[in-house]
């Protein structure tokens, strides 16, 4: 176009002479136009190139997280059903075998029985030789027990060292065997022969990392009908057989007898004394603090029951809880732990502290309570504690007991305003497909997963039950956080709040309010990245024009560094971060190109651009052409034009960071948006 100018010029100055000077000077200022003109418009193609190529990277990357996640989803779904290590049916799936076992041995009065099967010594295992080595330990006997039993019979991992079995059809006699032998009827020689095989398969020498290891077991033993008809008896009886075996001595078989559970005198004498101790105020609370990932700040507590015994000093509740749930003292213990958890949430609110939300943990005796809802009414009028500080724990098997009564109830408790959450989320129960019908506020991953998250495994559960519950709008809660390395981990995946001996034990009301009054705060480097501030870095030697350059750019929503040197430049960069720095090329002691240069070396995420009065195109281009400086704009500038030029920079800074930022912005978009969703669905 520049070009056709200049020929209509001549053309109308006439051939034989020559172009006046001034006509001359705009001739070549209307050219110079032209071609900056052109070069902006490369500079914004390219642009946009970039942006699309960029977009659609990103698009793939989405594409994959999506396969990746569904892929993980999957995986958690098998995982419900199957054990982890030895990959035999766990707890909730030979539940449900069992019951249905039950059901067809009723219909054809035939016994069934249950076996509970624990490693000796399995612990001496894991701490001499490693995890790993007890986990082998663990296939190769699960290989074994499954090779011990007939194609009909069940072969469950419970956990641990221990192992669970359905043995069915074991009524008929063997080929030239009349009954009763030894006054032994053909149930009872067919179970003795399968317990025979099953210490014999254990007791084989097993090799693990060139060592040879012989291992027992101890079995109990239960049968229906004569030992319960339910199949949570059945089993808890077994255990309770194995539980006497094992204080036989290894590789000791028992038999379930009414008054093997455990030694009746003395639970009778520990139930007494809990009877006691809750009319004595013999309780205690001690709460651990939940810490949100975002802002390192306690947000939440749960309320964790101590017995302060007089003669026994303080006992866990390891010792007593299953007692209290058996014997129903549970229900008074738990209203008292609800209620003076709610006076003490109170309490700290009055006393100037943030709005803490306390979980208390429910029974399953206390939900099968019909005036549960009507009760956590009562503590919440009598302790005035806002209804949405206390959060009600429940676990998985609790709620999938009677799926829809649970329903109902979680729905009435929601409706008086508290939080609710499932506790041990993940440990086998298979209620995802529930999930979406229960009104629950959060989920706690079991520490089980959260322990061993450097394994394959466990990390896949952990990030696919992070990513479902955000799906949801839920809120995550990892138990059992203990060290750094399992804390940046569910940094990176999201999830939202820890718990654990990293942050905490759990105090003493007295203990945890210093905390609070500390304001103790999980470490920044430990917390999800968020959003900044642009910030922008001005390094020039002339006062006027840093001061020039601050008016114009103060109606951006930016952050201004200045330097009026590359050295104090430096300094600043080593300080803060900073997005985009702009420069003078002629500084004493350093140019501009070799402190850019400098700083894309120690700072390369940094948009570098250099603004000079000076022109030394040599430099320029090497500087471009290698990366260290992003563009170069002229002294004096059009205010306008460097503002666009300077938001370009920014938009440039922001797609590079897109991508790091991408899938953190979509979790975290995804569950406010589950969230809301999830609300209008359960109104």
């Amino acid at each position: 176009m520049h070009r056709l100018l200049q020929r209509q010029i001549k053309r109308f100055v006439g051939a034989g002479g020559g172009v006046p000077g001034e006509l001359a000077g705009l001739l070549d200022a209307v050219s110079a136009t032209y071609k900056q003109a052109d070069t902006d418009r490369a500079m914004i193609e390219r642009s946009l190139e970039l942006a699309s190529q960029e977009m659609l990277e990103q698009n793939r990357v989405l594409a994959e997280e999506l396969k990746v996640r569904r892929a993980a989803e999957s995986q958690l779904a098998y995982l419900a059903n199957y054990d982890t290590v030895t990959g035999l049916v766990n707890l909730n799936l030979f539940g449900d075998r069992l019951k249905q076992t039950l059901a067809h041995a009723e219909r054809h009065a035939q016994r069934v029985a249950v076996v509970v099967l624990g490693l000796d010594r399995f612990k001496l295992v894991n701490d001499s030789l490693g995890r790993d080595s007890g986990n082998d330990l663990l296939r190769i006997m699960a290989g074994r027990l499954a090779g011990g039993v007939r194609s009909g019979d069940t072969v469950a991992a419970l956990g641990g060292d221990e192992f669970a079995l359905i043995l069915p059809g074991l009524e008929a006699c063997a080929p030239g065997h009349m009954p009763p032998v030894g006054g032994q009827d053909c149930f009872e020689v067919n179970l003795l022969d399968i317990v025979q095989r099953l210490l014999k398969a254990v007791a084989k020498p097993a090799t693990l990392h060139g060592q040879e290891l012989q291992a027992t077991c101890c079995i109990g033993v239960s049968v229906y009908p004569r030992d319960g008809e339910q199949a949570e008896g059945l089993l808890r009886h077994a255990a309770a057989a194995m539980t006497s075996a094992k204080r036989i001595g290894c590789g000791s078989v028992e038999f379930y007898t009414p008054d093997l559970s455990a030694n009746i005198s003395e639970k009778l004498a520990m139930q007494g004394q809990l009877r006691l101790a809750l009319a004595r105020g013999e309780f205690v609370l001690h709460y651990q603090p939940q810490v949100d990932l975002r802002s390192g700040r306690v947000v939440g507590l749960e309320a964790l029951i101590r017995w302060q015994h007089p003669d026994n000093g303080l006992v866990p509740p390891v010792r007593f809880i299953a007692l209290a749930e058996e014997t129903g003292l549970i229900v008074p213990i738990g209203a008292w732990v609800m209620r003076t958890a709610g006076e003490q949430g109170k309490a700290w609110r009055q006393a100037g502290y943030e709005r803490l939300r306390i979980a208390v943990n429910v029974s399953a005796r206390q939900f099968a309570q019909a005036d549960l809802v009507e009760s956590v009414a009562a503590v919440l009028a009598e302790t005035g504690l806002d209804p949405d500080c206390l959060e009600i724990e429940l676990t998985e098997s609790m709620v999938m007991t009677d799926i829809e009564r649970s329903i109902d109830v979680l729905h009435r408790l929601k409706a008086l305003g508290v939080q609710l959450s499932i506790d041990d989320f993940g440990t086998g129960y298979s209620s995802l497909s529930y999930l979406r019908r229960f009104p629950i506020d959060a989920l706690k991953i079991d520490q089980s997963f959260v322990r061993d998250v450097g394994n394959p495994d466990d990390a896949a559960i952990v990030k696919a039950i992070i990513s479902m519950a955000h799906s949801l709008g839920i809120r995550v809660i990892a138990e059992g956080v203990e060290t750094e390395v399992q804390c940046d981990f569910l940094r990176l995946n999201m999830c939202d709040e820890v718990q654990g001996f990293l942050f905490s034990k759990g105090l003493d009301q007295r203990a945890l309010t210093a905390l609070l009054e500390e304001g103790r705060r999980l470490p920044a480097h430990l917390l999800h990245p968020v959003k900044r501030r642009r910030t922008l870095l001005l390094v020039d030697d002339e006062p006027n024009i840093v001061s020039a350059l601050k008016r114009l750019l103060r109606r951006d929503d930016c952050l201004i560094f200045t330097a009026d040197s590359a050295l104090a430049g430096l300094a600043v960069l080593e300080r803060q971060e900073v997005d985009v720095v702009i420069s003078d090329q002629r500084m004493p002691g350093m140019t501009g190109i070799e402190f850019l240069r400098i700083a894309k070396e120690r700072f390369p995420n940094t948009i570098r651009i250099v603004l000079s009065g000076y022109t030394e195109l040599t430099s320029v281009i090497a500087a471009v052409n290698e990366g260290a400086v992003y563009q170069f704009l002229t002294k004096p500038w059009d205010d306008e034009q460097l503002r666009a030029h300077i938001e370009d920079a920014f938009q440039r800074k922001e797609l590079v960071d897109e991508n790091r930022r991408l899938q953190q912005e979509m979790h975290i978009n995804n569950q406010e948006l589950a969230k809301v969703n999830r609300q209008l669905r359960l109104r």
